[in-house]
């Protein structure tokens, strides 16, 4: 295929075991992003009407590509885990011409990649194109693009601070006890980090070895802990929102913040929207009594208390 021919579609996933890394594109140019997660628009289009076979590149693919028409991010979401965080980019992406990318497989795999394996310059560079690939114009329409990252991302947010330095964000955050309790009953990917040494100390900063002797509890609440510090690092550009003031934030702050153009109807329509569970859209009325409250432990209350507590009252006071 010529290399112009795939300006309109998407890269899905890299191959960066080789010495010689790789990427495969997938045609999205009839899809758009609704689905809450990016690699559940690529699974439904895998299984539709439009899938083609992927086509594989070397990474000289998006520098090729980088004077396609595009967007840089209006925005970027970061975010604690089971805070609101989603429903704060669905109801973003209800806006006219908003284009929202929710925790792209890609964008992982380039922040995962052990330092020892390519240099900071090199790292902004790829994730700068990357980017500059998602957010392609494929449709026209197309006027604003906000990144929502997976929430251990910031850990690595300066990669993408470096990538688009004049980038507003927004940090999305909980009760970490309640967070903890939710985590613990339903497992995301990256607590099985705890036995995966290399993993836990460049995504947690934690010691390894003391990280497999550590309680759940515990391991929840000290990876939550490096979080809320690492959000609360750089206050430049950063606006805090918590769990509690959702929805209305997201109109209030998030989309004013982000330059987001929004409107009485923009409003209303938000409103109406946030009445489902951002996960599933299943109906069902935002607030705080939603399935992920669980009831706390006193090892939960302890861990959250010593290790994410302070964090989490520190960004308190930034937010509202």
């Amino acid at each position: 295929m010529d290399i112009a021919e795939l300006a309109r579609w998407t890269p899905i996933r890299f191959d960066l075991s080789g010495p010689a890394p790789t990427v495969d594109w997938a045609d999205l140019s009839h899809e758009r992003f609704v689905e809450p997660f990016f690699d559940q628009t690529v699974a439904r289009w895998a299984t539709g009407p439009h899938a083609k076979p992927l086509v594989r590149t070397g990474l000289d693919a998006f520098l090729a590509l980088d004077n396609e028409p595009s967007l840089d991010p209006s925005g970027l979401i970061f975010h604690l885990s089971r805070c609101g965080s989603t429903l704060v980019s669905r109801l973003l992406g209800t806006l006219p011409g908003v284009v929202v990318v929710s925790e792209p497989s890609p964008l992982n795999a380039l922040l995962g990649l052990d330092p020892d394996r390519v240099d900071g310059a090199t790292l902004v560079r790829l994730v700068r194109l990357l980017m500059r690939a998602l957010g392609r114009r494929r449709h026209g329409d197309e006027r604003h693009l906000v990144l929502k990252c997976t929430s251990w991302n910031i850990r690595r947010r300066e990669i993408l601070a470096a990538a688009f330095p004049e980038t507003p964000w927004v940090w999305v955050q909980r009760d970490p006890a309640d967070v903890v309790a939710s985590l613990l009953a339903n497992p995301p990917g990256w607590l099985g980090h705890q036995v995966v040494p290399a993993q836990t100390s460049r995504r947690f900063g934690l010691d390894p070895s003391a990280a497999e002797a550590m309680s759940r509890p515990e391991f929840t609440a000290r990876a939550l802990g490096a979080m809320l510090w690492s959000a609360a690092t750089d206050p430049r550009r950063r606006v805090c929102i918590d769990y509690a003031d959702l929805p209305a934030a997201v109109w209030q702050q998030v989309a004013v913040h982000f330059g987001l153009e929004i409107d009485a109807a923009a409003i209303e329509h938000m409103t109406e929207q946030s009445r489902f569970y951002s996960k599933d859209s299943e109906p069902q009325v935002f607030s705080g009594d939603t399935p992920e409250r669980r009831p706390m432990s006193d090892a939960i209350r302890d861990a959250v208390q010593r290790f994410a507590e302070p964090g989490y009252r520190a960004l308190a006071s930034h937010s509202g």
